[in-house]
């Protein structure tokens, strides 16, 4: 019986290893503001994406402007490698999110074709 275990969301890792996998993809999502990588481990960074920034909302929504500041920040600093990326979500991505209000879908994706060597689907990620 397989029941609970999606097999979309597993990566070939181990799990220390896939959620190492997946921040480091998150960084570089928000570090250049689109990546271009395999249909698989782009259905779990755009869900891992969507989540991060729909929690980051809601602990704005949440709390007082002092103290969502400060849950905010420590949040970013659990997932998020580096300091600059970090930065770019509190003063960039954060207030554009807050000003359109879209409390979901943070990241579009596009199919770029296939890749040379092996023929893996591409696909485009890019922040709305």
């Amino acid at each position: 019986m397989r029941h609970q275990n999606n097999k979309l969301l597993e990566l070939s890792t181990w799990d220390k290893k896939t959620s190492i996998f997946v921040r480091q993809l998150l960084t570089s999502l928000i570090k250049n503001g689109k990546v271009t990588t395999t249909g698989k481990r782009a259905k779990i960074l755009k869900s891992e994406a969507n989540s991060f920034f729909s929690r980051l909302l809601r602990i704005y929504k949440q709390k007082e402007v002092k103290d969502a500041k400060r849950e905010a920040i420590r949040f970013v600093k659990s997932v998020i490698y580096g300091e600059a990326e970090g930065k770019s979500v509190i003063e960039k991505w954060l207030p554009r999110y807050q000003a359109e209000g879209a409390p979901k879908s943070f990241v579009a994706d596009y199919k770029m074709g296939f890749r040379v060597g092996d023929a893996a689907d591409k696909i485009l990620l890019k922040l709305l």
